[in-house]
């Protein structure tokens, strides 16, 4: 499938894939986009208009994956090797005869296109007085459930190809994405739409974006995209299609989190910024760390482990977080160090971890409070509660979040 020189809509479409819409972007195989045969999903094909690694899943495979579901005794690598299907759904798909689910009705849930694909997020206001509303894209982290439309199966998809030690501690499969049964069918959706029909998913997505845009002109703020709140870049003609997303909407921010060494050392347009996020497979550090060993000059994310940083947080008389702004019961609000000193020695602990100088490391307040320039100087903390904006900042090198 090739993309015209970018119109309002996508208008030419011949087959299969999307190659070089962007200039910048080499054309490569799902091979030499994930660094050699890296895809760790059995019998991997790319069958959909817009590729992907993926495999068929049905038959007794799938009837005795949706029995642990509903037993609630899925296996220790289900997580990693097979998409997650809410139980509640999995006790709805169940047939007349009480022992076996129908694949068709799951077809048919996952088959009918989403109402919307922008998941809108938190609006925020900065130090300097603007306001800026952000949203989310994305779908399942790790692996999805989706149908390949030309042949009518279920298919596995390897969402996040590029995932190393990541898996283990990924925020995507917790929360939300796994307590509600919204979530997965959402995402199946999402996913489905894409990969059977990228040219449809980019004008829907498009035009979605466009009117955000023009309720921020009107009412007095900027729009800034989240590529991903989970899943990643999974092929080039994926990033492809994104970044010519971009270059189509350039009064508007798009960033993301990727362990994609292609994308995150690709070119990209202007108003795409791209973090690389540690704990990528070793085949995906070892293309980054060949280019730029020390992360000096690659806009990177870091999960700061909390042997770091557990001492210096601010706790009440049971040694429970003492949280700035918290309810009576404790949630809610944002995590507080001790006291000055404690917030210099984090900086010099995280200096010392990473070879950055202590006098570059500044927390999320302290940053958000600066005139921000161009040049990526800035490593800043970022501690659960506070916002994701340095990840979408030019004068932020590392955003450092510390682990929760």
């Amino acid at each position: 499938m090739r993309i015209s020189e970018f119109t309002p809509n996508i208008t030419e479409v011949s087959t299969p894939s999307l190659p070089g819409a962007v200039k910048g972007i080499k054309v490569m195989s799902m091979s030499e986009f994930l660094g050699q045969a890296e895809v760790e999903t059995e019998e991997v094909s790319e069958a959909t208009p817009l590729p992907a690694p993926t495999r068929p899943i049905g038959g007794q495979e799938l009837q005795d994956y949706l029995g642990r579901i509903e037993d609630r005794k899925k296996g220790k690598t289900d997580k990693y090797k097979l998409p997650y299907i809410h139980r509640s759904s999995v006790v709805k798909f169940k047939s007349p005869d009480g022992k076996t689910y129908d694949e068709d009705k799951i077809k048919q849930a996952l088959a009918q296109r989403p109402k919307k694909l922008l998941k809108q997020n938190e609006k925020m206001r900065h130090s300097n007085g603007a306001l800026e509303q952000f949203f989310n894209i994305g779908f399942a982290a790790l692996v999805g459930i989706a149908i390949d439309e030309s042949t009518n199966e279920l298919i596995v998809v390897n969402t996040c190809p590029g995932a190393g030690s990541c898996k283990v501690d990924c925020f995507a499969m917790k929360g939300g994405k796994v307590q509600f049964e919204a979530p997965w069918l959402s995402d199946g959706r999402i996913l489905t739409f894409l990969l059977n029909d990228p040219t449809g998913f980019f004008n829907t997505l498009n035009a979605e974006i466009s009117k955000e845009k023009a309720l921020g002109v009107k009412g007095g703020y900027d729009v800034t995209i989240r590529w991903h709140d989970a899943g990643d870049f999974f092929s080039p003609e994926y990033i492809d299609l994104a970044f010519k997303l971009a270059k189509a909407q350039p009064g508007v921010k798009f960033y993301a989190y990727t362990k994609i060494a292609a994308a995150a050392l690709g070119a990209k347009p202007a108003n795409f910024m791209i973090n690389w996020s540690e704990g990528a497979s070793t085949k995906q550090e070892k293309q980054i760390k060949a280019q730029d060993p020390e992360l000096a000059q690659t806009k990177n994310s870091r999960i700061v482990p909390a042997k770091l940083f557990n001492d210096l947080l601010k706790k009440d008389e049971k040694g429970n977080l003492d949280k700035d702004g918290a309810d009576a019961s404790g949630k809610g609000g944002r995590w507080q160090m001790r006291d000055p000193a404690a917030l210099q020695e984090l900086k010099n602990r995280l200096g010392k971890e990473y070879g950055i100088s202590a006098n570059s490391i500044l927390s999320y307040d302290e940053w958000n409070a600066k005139n921000h320039g161009l040049g990526m100087k800035w490593n800043v903390i970022v501690a659960p509660g506070e916002g994701d904006i340095s990840a979408n900042s030019k004068d932020v090198l590392s955003t450092l979040l510390l682990r929760h």
